[in-house]
This record gives structure tokens, sequence and C-alpha cells, in this order.
């Protein structure tokens, strides 16, 4: 079973216009509500490649209602912790069919009681044992402190689970010294966390070694959207390069591809062929509209147009 962690979830709400204009009315032609966020997006995916899944988080008011209904329709195990004077967050996707752009507009989200928080920590531990995997991503809460996906690796460590980890900044630095098994910051959450921005593909190979001899961690991923993604390990470096692909959205397109890697895992399928499986699950991804996931055939079809290349 992979157990995902949301500490923030969302609705998607996504409004596709045929133009997209400032200062005007614009009419969308449709309008889409998806369950949203990092890690219920893994969820999503990896249920469709046939693997057991458990959604962990906060929810609260109608927005959290709506997820849950999202969520159940998919047929997605979850076991939020139904937060006080919490709502959950609602963001809004505008998808330009002329441009193919995605613009978004992503609330914060509501601080949590420690009650509560004390709480979702008992549902995870209790979870733990039953997981084969478990993915931690996406971003915090207000108030929040920033070694919380720390506390929460150093935890699953103790129970002999890998993590996989998909954040970015100073949460991601923090959490570098809980040792996950893999972590998967986009480039630019890499980057946020580095301090640094316009990384080099050579650069960017330079700084994953370097984490991976500091802080023992196997095997570091950095995603590149539509450019696929760069994967180091102590011993060698790749880099996936998918196939051209109509984009349609590139929301969740990280999260399918950290799904794929995950299902990969679970097969018993080596570090490369990870990559592949990720690739594929992402390129398919990006070929729909808003948050909307692809088919099982079409997540798995795209691996033999990847390429992988040692760096």
């Amino acid at each position: 079973m992979i157990l995902t962690v949301t500490i923030n979830p969302s609705v998607d709400k996504t409004y596709i216009l045929k133009r997209f204009e400032k200062n005007v009315v614009n009419r969308a032609r449709r309008v889409m509500h998806n369950a949203g966020s990092k890690g219920i997006n893994v969820s999503r995916v990896v249920r469709l490649l046939g693997q057991d899944t458990c959604a962990l988080g906060f929810v609260g008011g109608t927005t959290g209602d709506i997820l849950i209904s999202k969520l159940n329709e998919e047929g997605i195990n979850h076991e939020f912790i139904h937060a006080k004077n919490f709502s959950t967050r609602l963001n809004v996707k505008v998808m330009d069919l002329s441009e193919g752009s995605v613009t978004e507009l992503n609330e914060s989200g509501d601080p949590v009681s420690d009650e509560d928080f004390d709480l979702f920590m008992e549902k995870y531990k209790e979870k733990l044992p039953t997981a084969d995997i478990v993915v931690i991503s996406g971003s915090i809460l207000p108030k929040m402190p920033i070694r919380v996906y720390y506390d929460l690796a150093v935890i699953a460590g103790k129970y002999n689970k890998p993590v996989f980890l998909d954040c970015g900044g100073a949460v991601l630095r923090e959490s570098l010294k809980a040792l996950p098994y893999c972590i998967k910051p986009n480039l630019k959450e890499f980057e946020e966390m580095l301090g640094e921005s316009g990384l080099s593909e050579d650069r960017i190979v330079d700084e994953a070694k370097k984490i991976i001899e500091k802080h023992s961690i196997p095997y570091v991923v950095v995603t590149l959207g539509v450019r696929g993604a760069i994967g180091v390990s102590k011993d060698a470096a790749y880099k996936v390069i998918p196939p051209d692909v109509t984009v349609g959205s590139t929301v969740g397109a990280g999260d399918a591809f950290l799904a794929g890697m995950c299902h990969a895992y679970l097969k018993k399928m080596d570090f490369p062929r990870q990559l592949i499986v990720g690739a594929s699950c992402a390129s398919a991804k990006i070929t729909k509209e808003g948050n909307d996931v692809p088919s099982l055939i079409e997540l798995l079809g795209y691996a033999d147009g990847c390429r992988v290349v040692q760096l």
C-alpha cells in the first residue's frame, strides 16, 4: 500500500477558456472540479496503476466535503482528519486554449490546532505498519513548523518504510536530515532549496551528488517539465527524455511522475526503469485538460517513447 500525506490538500477548480483576456469579462467553455494537491494526485494515479493507496491530511468546510466526494467517486481510500475551524483550500486554474497556458491562483490554507495535529499524527502512526511506501509531498499549512516533514520521515524510518519526498525550499532542506529514500522536487523547488536559479543540468547533477554524499540519501530526482527529469544515485546520473506530446495541462505532471516511480519501485524495477515509468505517466498526464487523470493504458503507453541517457 502506498500511503500519501497531503498536509494541505485542495479542490482544484479549472476554468477552460478559448482565450483568456485581462480586464474584460471572460466566459469559460467548461469548468472542472478535481481533488487536488501533490499527495492526493499521487494517490489518484497509483490507484489507476493498480496499487492500493490511502490518503492522509486535513479537511474541513464545504470545500472539504467536495474533496471527499471527488475521492469517493474515484474509489480512493482516505482517512483525513476533519479539523475544526478549518476550510480546505480552493485552487483556481485558468486554462487558455489559444496559448496552451495555465494560470494558477492557489490559496495558502488555514492553520490547524495542536489537538487536530495530534490526531493526524496518531492516524499516521496507525497506518504506517500497513504501508509499503510513504509519499510526503506538497506545501505545509500556515504556522506549521518547517520540521514537520522531517518528523514524519523520521517516524517512517523507525518503521523501516521508504519515504519519497516531494516539496521544496526550506521545508525540503530541513527534511533532508531525516534521510528519505528519494527526493523528487521540480527544478524550481530544487533551486529554491539551494537559493539559486538558472541551474544547468551539470549543476543539478553536482548538487544532487553533494546531497547524496552529505545526507546518505539513495536517490535524488529533479523533474524538468516537458524536458523530462534528471535522476542521480551514488554511482550514476541519468536523464530521461520523454516523447513529444500535445500539451493539455502540466498541472499534476510531477505528481504523476512520482506515482509512476513508486509503482515501478514496488514492481522491483531498477532506477533507470523507474524514471521511464515516471516519465510515461507524466507524459500521459500533460495530454489531459486541467487535473484530469489518464487511463491505465495511457499512463504506461508512453514508456517505449522515453529515452534514458547516462550523464
